[in-house]
């Protein structure tokens, strides 16, 4: 099961820097057992915003020609604890990159206030085993899908 848990790409700016939101109801399933009556946001998915959040920006860079999987997590600093409904801005920044790695730096922010913060080592592969054929990550309907290509022209000061 894959979880594509960014709502919207509003920024994507390649070898820089991107913005996505992310909205939670409090009406998804995982919220009953994450805690029940009193639902918190679960700190891994704010990892995970990050992580997608950079890893679009980082294959971007690799014009989506490579899969990108998440490999580490450094300096994961959770500063409050958020309860839906909520809003995120989640925030990626390549801190150093080269074409099988990048570290990014992920922020993710409820009205403006710093929830959560991370280092994360993203790295590019080939492909994701040979009984997956075509792309698994950076497939066309998940492009499509976030109209990525659209908001990184956008986001280059490019009329599209």
């Amino acid at each position: 099961m894959r979880w594509d848990l960014i709502d919207k790409f509003e920024f994507l700016k390649k070898g820089e820097s991107s913005r996505a939101v992310k909205v939670f109801t409090g009406k998804e399933d995982f919220f009953a057992e994450h805690f029940p009556g009193q639902p918190v946001v679960p700190e891994p998915l704010l990892i995970e915003t990050m992580a997608q959040t950079g890893g679009v920006l980082y294959g971007l860079g690799l014009a989506f020609k490579k899969e990108v999987i998440l490999a580490k997590i450094e300096n994961a600093v959770f500063f409050s604890v958020v309860c839906p409904p909520c809003r995120f801005v989640i925030e990626a920044f390549i801190q150093n990159e080269r074409e099988e790695g990048a570290w990014i730096q992920g922020v993710v922010s409820e009205s403006g206030k710093k929830i959560a913060a991370a280092d994360i080592l993203l790295v590019s592969i080939d492909a994701l085993g040979e009984k997956a054929p075509g792309k698994i990550v950076f497939n066309q309907r998940f492009l499509n899908h976030y109209d990525i290509l659209n908001v990184a022209k956008k986001s280059e000061g490019i009329n599209v």
